[in-house]
Parts: C-alpha cells; structure tokens; sequence
C-alpha cells in the first residue's frame, strides 16, 4: 500500500482485527481519536457490508466531508479485485498519506475482510 500511517479505533472490533495486518506489513499506525480528528489525516476509507453504514461512522465521514478531505468506500462483499484497484487508484489520485480506516464491529466476522486485507500490499 501507498500508505504511511492508519489511523484505527484500536479498541473496536474492526480495528482489533486489522491490527495484526498492519504489524505484519510493519505499516506504521495509531488510535483514532475524535476529539483531534483533523490531526494529519488526509483521507478516510469507510468498509463496510452491502453499503450499510453505522450512524457514528456517518457522523464521522460528515466531519471529513466538511472538511473537504477525501473519502472512499469499500463494500467488503463486493469483487474483491476491484475494491483493491479502485483503493489503489484513490490513494493515488488524492495524495493521501495518512488514512482513517473505520467500518463496523460485525466486519470482522466476515471472511471478506480477511481476504480483502491478505490482497492488499
């Protein structure tokens, strides 16, 4: 990945479950924190299922787009080939650095997840 630093809710299930993904790619990452949000965040990646998005990750992809920083969605359950490629082409296209990656808990349950982050390089 084009990426230098995640930014994660550490404490949620989704960030649990990509922790050890970053560590084993030694990619650099930190705790999410709302009340500093804007703190050299340059993009967020919402995952989610069949496009649902949770209410509080809404709130949050709100604040970016006030903010006018870029945005990206990735439906886990779509083309697994395509959620790459188009990621790939928006970091590239938006210069992003430094990313917030957030999605719901219940992500983590779901085996696409999992084969979407062992294709990411």
């Amino acid at each position: 990945m084009k990426i230098k630093k995640i930014h994660l809710r550490i404490g949620s299930q989704f960030g649990k479950f990509i922790v050890p993904y970053l560590e084993n790619h030694h990619l650099e990452f930190s705790d999410y924190d709302t009340d500093n949000e804007d703190a050299g965040i340059d993009g967020m990646v919402i995952f989610n299922e069949n496009q649902q998005v949770l209410k509080e990750i809404d709130e949050i992809k709100s604040s970016f787009d006030r903010n006018q920083k870029p945005v990206h969605n990735i439906d886990i359950n779509g083309t697994l080939q395509v959620a790459k490629s188009n990621l790939d082409l928006w970091l590239e296209r938006n210069r992003c650095k430094s990313v917030l990656f957030v999605g719901a808990d219940g992500l983590a349950k779901n085996p696409n997840l999992e084969r979407l982050f062992s294709n990411l390089k």
